[in-house]
C-alpha cells in the first residue's frame, strides 16, 4: 500500500513547519542581542526542534498502528 509514503510526507511537512515553529518561539524567548545570546538561541532552538521531531515521530507511530 501506499500509506507508508504518505506517513513518511506527512512526517516531513510536519518537521519542517514545527522546526520554523520552535525558531520562532526561541526568537521570542531569548531575543538575542549579542554573540553569547545567539549561541544561546541555537540551543534553545534545536532542543526545541529535537522534541518536536520526536513527537511527530511518535504521532505517525501511532497512526501507522490504528
Amino acid at each position: 500500500s501506499n500509506e507508508g509514503g504518505v506517513l513518511v510526507a506527512i512526517l516531513w511537512i510536519v518537521t519542517i513547519v514545527l522546526a520554523i515553529l520552535s525558531g520562532v518561539i526561541s526568537w521570542n524567548m531569548i531575543e538575542p542581542e549579542s554573540f553569547i545570546g545567539f549561541i544561546g538561541f541555537l540551543l534553545v532552538w534545536s532542543v526545541l526542534s529535537s522534541v518536536g521531531h520526536f513527537l511527530a515521530i511518535g504521532l505517525v507511530a501511532w497512526i501507522q498502528k490504528l
